[in-house]
C-alpha cells in the first residue's frame, strides 16, 4: 500500500526574508499622557455629578466604569467643568471616572 505522507529534503527548504528590514521603534508606555482619575460615591442614588479639578479649553474625554455593582452607568451631561453620571438603577457603590483631554 502507497505512503500519504509526502516527504521533504530538509536541505532545500530554506526561510525567506524580506529584502528590506525594519528596525524596532520602541517607546513608553504612558509617556505624556495626562489623565484625571476619579472616583464617584453613589449612595442609593440614580444620578451624581463629579466637577472637574483640572480645567479644559474642550470638552474632554470621560470614561466610565461600575465596581462591583449589576448596574449600567453612562454619561447623562458632560461640558468642559463637569460631568453628571446615571445608573439604569438606584444603587450604592463606586463609578471609576478617567478624564483624557481631547486632542486637537
Amino acid at each position: 500500500m502507497a505512503s500519504s505522507k509526502k516527504k521533504l529534503d530538509a536541505n532545500r527548504v530554506r526561510y525567506v526574508y524580506p529584502l528590506l528590514r525594519k528596525e524596532p521603534r520602541f517607546g513608553e508606555i504612558g509617556s505624556g499622557i495626562n489623565a484625571e482619575v476619579a472616583i464617584i460615591d453613589f449612595n442609593n442614588q440614580l444620578n451624581n455629578s463629579y466637577t472637574f479639578v483640572e480645567t479644559y479649553d474642550q470638552i474632554p474625554v470621560c470614561v466610565i466604569s461600575p465596581e462591583d455593582e449589576n448596574v449600567n452607568v453612562y454619561i447623562t451631561s458632560l461640558t468642559t467643568t463637569s460631568v453628571t453620571v446615571a445608573g439604569s438603577a438606584t444603587f450604592t457603590g463606586k463609578v471609576h471616572l478617567h478624564i483624557y483631554p481631547q486632542e486637537t
